[in-house]
């Protein structure tokens, strides 16, 4: 892996990226996807779009949870509200981030 800098963690989520590569990496308890740039901003569009009270499920639990499909057809998110609200907090903050180390190397 390369020599990453932190953008953003909340919660269980942190998130991290190379800047020479253009590459984001979001670990998410145990689950670690990569990203290019262009595919990290996409995600964010729908993580931003996806509204939890009009889309969250009951599950076995009793919880309520919001079900966030990646890019990787195979693997899902289920998150609570909490949960849900942190992730979305880390995705902005990795942006700002990235766009504040972007405008320090110019």
């Amino acid at each position: 892996m390369c020599n990453t800098v932190i953008l953003s963690t909340k919660g269980e989520t942190t998130i991290r990226s190379c800047i020479n590569c253009k590459v984001f990496y979001l670990w998410h308890n145990n689950l670690l996807l990569t990203f290019t740039d262009k595919a990290f901003s996409a995600f964010y569009d729908v993580v931003e779009a996806l509204s939890f009270h009009k889309n969250c499920l009951p599950f076995p639990d009793d919880e309520d949870r919001v079900i966030l499909h990646t890019p990787n057809d195979d693997i899902c998110f289920a998150f609570k509200v909490e949960e849900f609200e942190l992730f979305k907090e880390a995705m902005t903050e990795a942006l700002y981030m990235n766009s504040v180390y972007i405008l320090m190397r110019v």
